[in-house]
């Protein structure tokens, strides 16, 4: 009887949500004019904004590098302490909601986007250009190190990262029952009663904002991918009304499973998703060389382990390389801008499971996902460099990383097909990205939410259109990839306090509390 009253209760809400007054207006029209007030000025004056962005680029990674490296290691280590402490075994709720298939296809296509379809294809040959543990840029040995960053940069570290506020808001939302699921309120215990006013309002501000700067990395990467697939594939000319075409399409995707909900449009289009990557790798692997890519692949995999905790502190400051700032950092910066959201994300779809399963899902499932497009997507466009079959290291300094992907591709059978697939696979990891970035953005919007409610449908296909401006106007400016950079780095620096703020506050009322059991 009392289930029924509840699902009733949640059926009414759905029924009224087209009304704003469960809308927080501080958190959703102090954003909006934070993402304006970001893209206006990209819009009309794109010379002196890639000027500005380019120079607080050079000061952040110059200045703050360490502090995103310290953090990186802190992650790690609360996440070791959640998985294996003396919470691995409390739940986050009663019921397990979704299966494990559909949760880590979640996990894994809301966390990398398209950002893992550019890295994992090409970010070696940027790598080269730096002399890599102890070996000479461009070397042979620099080549292994270069494939074992690919793997460190979306390994562990960075999905601890991801998931340092899993537990804490999942504590709050399924644990004591808190009907709000935003980052504020993990901040509860440092905060207080501070978190349902102006404190709470700025972390949530922050948490927005800095979310939307790396939807627009993620964007911004991805988009130049499916343009040049697009252009590979039909022989129409590039340009930029085409990938503004690109744009507004991939838009219109995950407008529409935003619109669906959680479990009609974002898991069964990251299921569909997770199948088609899948078959591209094999693909690749099958028809490629295969002996060097398992070769690589397991001295890759042994580098990586064994000089782990070294990549984890290298900052070079004798030699000054700049590889950790420009690479290192930037990607930690982007994890952490992103992470709230993610860990927001991670509580939202865990009901049921236990601690341990909340971070070791993303930390070692999703960490070898990822290490999968590295080690074949990557791995074959180096052995075409190493076997000097296509100069891939050149082609980036002087063409767009989209455009050499798709050069790359050439040297597999049935290219054209494979060029399709290798776009359209790039286009929905964008839309279940960003479809699970407007859930949390219409999330933290709303006052009130149940764990059987969703946001409203027109809160959720606001801000799954409102996530095209920041990319548009970078494309606008025609960026490099360090504007994107900098967009991920200048608004994670803030956030960085927010996700520290969360975990301090969460062990603080943990000391005074414990566990409460559920009510």
């Amino acid at each position: 009887m009392s289930q029924t009253k509840t699902i009733n209760a949640a059926t009414q809400r759905a029924c009224s949500e087209s009304s704003v007054s469960r809308i927080c207006t501080t958190c959703f029209f102090g954003t909006l004019s934070l993402t304006l007030a970001t893209c206006l000025p990209l819009l009309a004056y794109p010379t002196e904004g890639e000027r500005v962005i380019n120079a607080l680029f050079t000061f952040i990674t110059v200045q703050t590098g360490w502090l995103y490296m310290l953090a990186g290691l802190g992650s790690f280590a609360l996440i070791l302490w959640f998985a294996f402490g003396p919470l691995a075994h409390k739940r986050l709720g009663d019921t397990v909601e979704y299966s494990t298939f559909a949760w880590v296809g979640m996990l894994f296509c809301a966390g990398v986007g398209a950002g893992i379809m550019f890295g994992g294809a090409i970010d070696w040959a940027y790598y080269l250009a730096y002399p890599l543990g102890g070996a000479p840029a461009g070397s042979r040995e620099a080549a292994e190190w270069s494939t074992a960053y690919g793997m460190f940069h979306w390994g562990p570290t960075c999905w601890a990262i991801y998931a340092t506020l899993a537990v804490p808001i999942g504590y709050s939302y399924y644990v004591k029952k808190i009907p709000v699921l935003n980052i504020s309120q993990a901040c509860t215990g440092l905060l207080g009663d501070h978190v349902n006013n102006w404190p709470g309002k700025v972390i949530d501000i922050l948490f927005m904002a800095g979310l939307i700067a790396g939807s627009a990395t993620a964007l911004g990467l991805g988009i130049p991918i499916v343009t040049a697939g697009v252009v590979a594939v039909t022989g129409v000319s590039h340009s930029f009304t085409l990938e503004i075409m690109v744009l507004i399409g991939v838009s219109l995707i995950f407008s529409a499973t935003s619109y669906l909900g959680l479990k009609k449009g974002l898991s069964r289009l990251s299921e569909f998703n997770v199948y088609l990557a899948l078959g591209l790798l094999l693909f690749v692997f099958i028809t490629g060389p295969t002996l060097f890519l398992t070769e690589m692949t397991l001295s890759s995999l042994g580098l990586l382990i064994s000089e782990f905790v070294r990549m984890a502190t290298w900052m070079n400051p004798a030699k000054g390389s700049g590889f950790t700032q420009d690479w290192t950092v930037f990607y930690y910066a982007w994890f952490v801008a992103y992470a709230p959201f993610m860990s927001l994300f991670i509580a939202k779809i865990s009901r049921g499971r236990t601690v341990r399963q909340v971070v070791l899902g993303p930390v070692l499932i999703a960490s070898l996902g990822c290490g999968c497009f590295y080690l074949v997507f990557g791995n074959f466009g180096l052995h075409l460099q190493l076997t000097n079959q296509l100069d891939v290291v050149e082609m980036v300094k002087s063409v767009k990383g989209a455009t050499v992907i798709m050069q790359i591709a050439d040297f597999l059978p049935m290219a054209p097909l494979y060029k399709l697939i290798f776009a359209t696979v790039t286009a929905i990891s964008m839309a279940t990205t960003f479809d699970a970035v407007s859930f949390a953005l219409a999330a933290t919007t709303t006052k009130e939410l149940t764990p059987d409610e969703e946001p409203a449908r027109w809160n959720r296909l606001f801000w799954a259109l409102s996530l095209g401006l920041v990319p548009a106007g970078i494309l606008l400016i025609n960026g490099p990839l360090s504007v994107l950079q900098t967009a991920s780095i200048v608004v994670g620096l803030p956030v960085l306090g927010v996700v520290w703020v969360g975990v301090i506050s969460f062990f603080k009322e943990y000391q005074r509390t414990g566990w409460i059991d559920p009510r």
